[in-house]
């Protein structure tokens, strides 16, 4: 009689696109159970009967958490701080947390607080997907496929075990994991990602806000849907993450507006030969940029 492995459960908390679209994802690859909880109950019995999850998804939290071997928290930052608050006693001892945030110091902070008391390991997980979008409706199974997910943790000497549980499910859904500290990933991210929202927020305003409008309506075309497209992103969402990370948001600002202003002094200079030299950098900078891409979906694909 052959070797029966026994599925490790997955419990997602939050069925938002994110948390909804792991769901999906994990379902697929079968490696997982996965069960779900949201406070909307209508959402978890449509993810039931589209079989996105267990039916045992059902029980109450509390039964669920002493299932779960991993939870993943795929929650508003407040809320997320919140759970670990009033939940962290109802945990299983074995089970690893870990989360879906962009930020980390402030979610690994809570962790500290909350779970090593008990023993209770927490790894952060940043996975670098999304969309503009939200709501468990849009999500799509294909989201993650050949993200980059950031992992942190206060000592990964010391959550080596919890770290490669957290690294197991997410790459069986073909992501690549890289393991960072908490200071170094919400530096990372604010230029890589929380500055481009703000800009494509301020250029949406800049060029739709002035003006005739009709006019502006007619003169936008794909480059502009493109560039704005985070623009429609939740900005309740985004205030809760600027917030949060605001120092390393103002020193990415800072270098933002220091290779602007090259742009703008050239211009102001007439010094054309200057202003495609930086254009050109850029080009070749996004080249690279898009070759690694290239090359990361042949490896995981």
């Amino acid at each position: 009689m052959g070797f029966v492995r026994v599925k490790d459960n997955v419990l997602i908390i939050g069925f938002g696109l994110l948390g909804t679209s792991l769901a999906m994802a994990l379902k697929e690859r079968n490696d997982f159970r996965v069960l779900g909880h949201t406070r909307r109950r209508e959402i978890i019995e449509w993810a039931v009967e589209k079989e996105i999850i267990e039916s045992e998804s059902l029980l109450e939290l509390n039964q669920l958490l002493a299932k779960a071997d991993i939870v993943v928290l795929a929650l508003p930052i407040p809320a997320t701080i919140e759970f670990l608050k009033n939940h962290a006693d109802n945990l299983r001892k074995s089970c690893v947390i870990t989360d879906i945030g962009s930020t980390k110091k402030s979610f690994m902070e809570a962790g500290a607080k909350y779970l090593q008391k008990i023993g209770v390991a927490y790894v952060g997980s940043h996975p670098m997907a999304g969309t503009e979008k939200s709501g468990p409706f849009n999500a799509f199974s294909t989201l993650y496929n050949n993200a980059d997910v950031f992992l942190c943790s206060d000592d990964f000497s010391r959550d080596h075990e919890a770290v490669k549980k957290v690294a197991s499910m997410w790459e069986s859904i073909s992501c690549n994991c890289v393991r960072i500290s908490a200071d170094k990933h919400d530096k990372l991210v604010a230029k890589t990602s929380h500055v481009a929202h703000i800009l494509a927020s301020a250029l949406t305003v800049s060029v739709l806000d002035y003006g005739d409008k009709s006019d502006n309506f007619h003169g936008c075309a794909s480059g502009f849907r493109d560039t704005s497209r985070t623009a429609s992103s939740d900005p309740v969402m985004w205030r809760e993450i600027v917030e949060l990370n605001k120092s390393a948001v103002l020193e990415a600002l800072d270098k933002f507006e220091f290779e602007y202003g090259k742009f703008r002094r050239a211009i102001e200079n007439n010094d054309f030969d200057s202003f495609e030299r930086e254009f050109a950098h850029g080009k070749t900078l996004r080249s690279e940029w898009l070759e690694y891409l290239k090359n990361k979906g042949i490896k995981n694909g």
